[in-house]
């Protein structure tokens, strides 16, 4: 039995497939640091929770968050001081 797919199901089914390599990829990457993290810390668990990694991974973002957030207010005020620089260098030129 021949199937005939459109365009448009294989694409989403290629995309089904990428998809299901990823999360594979990902499950891969847990197991590492649970076991890398395991060998650290010495400990008689064998695994890190899946909640441990979570919290982990939540710390990480508010950090990254406000990395971006000083960032932003460090580019806006060089912005601002550059324009009060060609404010100031407009005003004694006239």
């Amino acid at each position: 039995m021949e199937h005939n797919l459109s365009p448009l199901q294989q694409e989403v089914l290629d995309k089904y497939k990428q998809l299901s390599l990823d999360l594979k990829a990902l499950d891969e990457t847990i197991k590492e640091l649970n076991y890398s993290q395991h060998r650290q810390q010495h400990s008689q668990q064998e695994t890190v929770s899946p909640d441990e990694i979570l919290q982990e991974m939540r710390d990480i973002e508010v950090k990254i968050g406000l990395v971006g957030t000083l960032l932003k207010g460090s580019v806006y005020s060089l912005i601002l001081q550059r324009k009060q620089e060609q404010e100031s260098l407009g005003s004694n030129s006239k």
